[in-house]
């Protein structure tokens, strides 16, 4: 596999998430070699869901004005 980022090789390596609520704490993923970029299940997942719009969600303060 290719990194996204730098392009150099990505290698298969399990994880382990110590504050996992289940007990299911280790999992499969994917890290560069050259830029320690990592893809696992969550990270593809939430990449491959519907866009949203980086305005919905932001809240204003209540002292800010507007432009």
């Amino acid at each position: 596999m290719e990194c996204e980022r730098c392009h150099a090789t990505m290698l298969e390596e399990a994880f382990e998430d110590i504050w996992a609520d289940s007990w299911t704490t280790r999992f499969l993923g994917w890290r560069c070699l050259v830029c320690g970029n990592i893809l696992d299940p969550v990270i593809l997942a939430n990449r491959s869901g519907p866009s949203r719009d980086p305005r919905n969600g932001v809240r204003r303060r209540h002292n800010a004005r507007s432009l």
